[in-house]
């Protein structure tokens, strides 16, 4: 059962998940969230020495480390 303690921070978890989301959205540059560019991410960033440099190499624009935690190298084109 569901104690009263668990109702009542249920709609806080929510607000907080919302919130969470919404901040990764915004995060992401407008451009990709318009659709006037592609992004395709091509692994940890860790494996890449530059990734704006290997996207490039590799045919597409740009590419960037994307948050939220900045791990994926992601190339845009």
């Amino acid at each position: 059962m569901i104690s009263e303690m668990e109702k009542i921070n249920f709609p806080a978890n929510k607000l907080a998940l919302a919130t969470m989301l919404t901040f990764l959205l915004l995060s992401l540059d407008c451009a990709i969230l318009k659709g006037e560019s592609r992004i395709e991410c091509q692994g940890k960033c860790e494996d890449f020495a530059d990734c704006n440099e290997f996207c490039q190499r590799t045919g597409f624009n740009s590419g960037q480390c994307y948050p939220p935690l900045y791990q994926y190298c992601c190339c845009t084109t």
